[in-house]
């Protein structure tokens, strides 16, 4: 694979970031299409290792994405070149909408579009779940570990966060005792 010019991370992530609405999950599959099906810039794996760490640290999934992305391929200017390659769309429509467009959102047909807008974010959210689950989700400890983490947010009511950190330790206790078991078994 030959090494992406700045310019290029650049360009593919301002396009990314112009015309992926939903915020960073939804721009997720995106960004994985791009770099990983149709460049072929970064490895499947890698790309989801990258993605749980994103998801993991505090701040914007899509840009702690862009960051992980853009070194990867070149560096601390790779990660300079792929975050403002994100940040700078959403700035601009932002900047217009607050100019000219805010008189308009009242207006039936913004409003039907809008609203066309919010279900397919929707729809780009399920197939992140499907997409990023898929590879996952293949044995039953994994599908346990993910009952769960629906069990603590749908049943319970709890904040996400303490999904994923029920998730952590649940998955950590459940791999850790099979390890230990595996171990005992061989000897």
């Amino acid at each position: 694979m030959k090494t992406p010019r700045y310019w290029t991370i650049f360009w593919t992530f301002f396009r990314i970031g112009l015309f992926t609405l939903g915020g960073g999950l939804a721009m997720a599959t995106v960004i994985r299409h791009e770099l990983v099906l149709q460049r072929r810039w970064i490895k499947d794996e890698d790309f989801l290792s990258e993605l749980s760490t994103a998801t993991l640290i505090p701040g914007v999934i899509a840009v702690n994405l862009a960051f992980l992305q853009g070194r990867r391929l070149r560096g601390k200017g790779g990660s300079f070149a792929a975050i403002m390659g994100t940040v700078l769309p959403s700035f601009l429509v932002i900047l217009l909408i607050a100019t000219v467009a805010m008189p308009y959102f009242s207006h039936p047909v913004v409003a039907s579009f809008l609203k066309g807008c919010a279900i397919g974010v929707a729809g780009l959210l399920g197939f992140a779940a499907y997409t990023f689950g898929r590879k996952y989700v293949r044995d039953y400890r994994n599908m346990l570990v993910c009952a769960v983490g629906l069990v603590v947010i749908a049943v319970l009511g709890m904040h996400p966060v303490w999904a994923v950190i029920v998730c952590g330790v649940v998955g950590y206790t459940w791999h850790t005792f099979t390890a230990k078991n595996t171990q005992n078994s061989d000897r």
